[in-house]
């Protein structure tokens, strides 16, 4: 979808949990699990992309879910798969530091018990 004013992606573009049916648009193996707007909007900015976050808006395909927003990329003149692939990239990132962080807690956690 693109709007006047951007490119809108929506979470499930990147989620590696979906199928392309259901609305995943990139390579399961470039995707990543439970892709967030909030996740998004990270990866947009740590890609140096001007973007805008629509938080109450649900995806049409899975509506009923309740997994609502997506962000618009404003001001790129990327394609819309290259754009994806490049959030994708950023988005791989951030989910595998947060992964590494909850396992670093759960090993002190541990610890501590013990």
């Amino acid at each position: 979808m693109r709007k006047k004013d951007g490119i809108v992606i929506w979470p499930a573009y990147i989620d590696s949990t979906l199928s392309r049916s259901e609305g995943r648009r990139i390579p399961k193996n470039l995707a990543a699990p439970t892709v967030t707007v909030s996740i998004l909007a990270k990866a947009a900015e740590a890609s140096a992309m001007e973007y805008k976050i629509e938080q109450s808006k649900l995806y049409p395909r899975t509506w009923i879910s309740g997994n609502s927003g997506y962000i618009v990329v404003k001001g790129t003149s990327h394609p819309k798969k290259r754009l994806l692939l490049m959030l994708a990239k950023s988005v791989r990132k951030i989910v595998a530091q947060r992964e590494s962080a909850t396992k670093e807690s759960k090993k002190k956690s541990k610890k501590r018990r013990k």
